[in-house]
């Protein structure tokens, strides 16, 4: 029975990274000529034909992510299997060393991961593994939309209190001025009040000064 999926590998740039194969067709000559046409600093998706297979190429961050098909084979499974690839590798450490491996360094510690998924995606078993990982998105949309809920109603809640604080030095501001202007009232009736009580004394001062030197006769 021939496989979907015949060949797949990650390579950055024209450097081929991890590989494996089901089969004995010479990939790696024909991915090499495939490799030189693309760009290593655009994340898209491309499919290229050479030798009689179809490569399909999934280039996100510097990587390039490959399977090699039959004309006939699913674009849709195949893009399936590069996904499922891709998300394994970058779950692991070996990411952080994918930007200085040389050829084929990681084939021991991640060959045999390509393996086990090819194999599931050519016997039909990720389904499975795309329902657990939309699941996962929409549990991820979920928590993004609480935490944007909380957002809002924190900012509503900072709005509120950003108007009361507006609102109390407004207050504070009006009673400062009360307060002076009241102030200004107070000193004014003291002074007229000490005014007053200046006369009087003054009055009955001069009032006993005339008595005393007899100028007011009893």
């Amino acid at each position: 029975m021939v496989s979907p999926i015949e060949f797949c590998a990650i390579a950055r740039e024209t450097t081929v990274l991890v590989s494996h194969q089901e089969t004995s067709a010479d990939f790696e000559y024909l991915l090499a000529d495939v490799l030189k046409e693309i760009p290593p600093h655009a994340d898209f998706k491309t499919t290229r034909s050479r030798g009689g297979y179809v490569f399909h190429l999934l280039v996100e961050q510097g990587l390039i992510y490959i399977c090699a098909t039959l004309p006939e084979a699913s674009m849709h499974q195949s893009f399936t299997c590069l996904f499922l690839i891709k998300q394994r590798f970058l779950e692991g450490s070996l990411s952080s060393r994918a930007g200085t491996a040389q050829e084929h360094e990681l084939d021991r510690d991640f060959g045999s991961v390509i393996a086990a998924i090819v194999n599931n995606c050519n016997s039909g078993r990720t389904g499975d593994q795309i329902s657990h990982l939309h699941r996962q998105v929409e549990d991820v949309r979920g928590i993004m939309a609480q935490n944007i809920e909380r957002v809002v109603e924190r900012g509503d809640r900072l709005d509120s209190l950003l108007e009361k604080t507006q609102d109390l030095e407004q207050a504070g501001t009006a009673f400062r001025a009360t307060a002076k202007k009241v102030n200004r009232h107070m000193c004014l009736r003291n002074a007229r009040m000490m005014i007053v009580i200046g006369i009087i004394v003054a009055g009955v001062i001069t009032i006993i000064t005339l008595f005393a030197t007899g100028v007011i006769k009893t």
